[in-house]
């Protein structure tokens, strides 16, 4: 299963979650949304990148990247099976028609001491909501990340095997 990174608005697609992704589980897809502030024009590049690919992917976005997430999934939801969203901003009025009832398996990791996207945004998780103690970027939460993104990603392994 392919993982599809979605960076921040005011980050790239190779930032230090992306590093640490490839690190760890090799190629991942991360298209380029530098200075996209538009939603839906994020969601067209997005989706362009993905018209290619067969099988789900295992979605992994940070602060408008987790935003962003939740919209493909809303939009192509075939195309998810499942998130890691960090910081997600939902706090944007893109997010407010978004069904959040109607998820793939999905992990939400969020700093206590969040600045940009208030921590209690991602009360709406409830269960899939791990609280971490950091800010925004997530820096000192990279092991949380990826430990998210391995769990999620031996739950689909295990599920083809039943």
């Amino acid at each position: 299963m392919k993982i599809l990174f979605l960076h921040g608005l005011e980050s790239g697609p190779h930032g230090s979650k992306y590093q640490a992704l490839t690190w760890m589980f090799g190629e991942v897809l991360a298209p380029d949304c530098s200075g996209v502030k538009d939603e839906s024009q994020r969601l067209d590049i997005i989706q362009q990148q993905l018209e290619t690919e067969k099988d789900p992917v295992l979605v992994v976005g940070s602060s408008m990247g987790g935003l962003m997430a939740l919209l493909l999934n809303q939009a192509s939801p075939g195309k998810v099976a499942g998130m890691v969203l960090c910081a997600p901003a939902i706090h944007r009025p893109a997010a407010k028609d978004l069904d959040l009832d109607k998820l793939p398996p999905t992990i939400v990791i969020h700093g206590t001491a969040d600045t940009i996207v208030p921590f209690s945004c991602s009360a709406v998780f409830g269960e899939r909501l791990i609280a971490v103690d950091d800010d925004h970027r997530l820096s000192n939460s990279l092991p949380e990340i990826l430990r998210a993104v391995f769990d999620m990603k031996r739950l689909f392994i295990s599920g083809f095997q039943s």
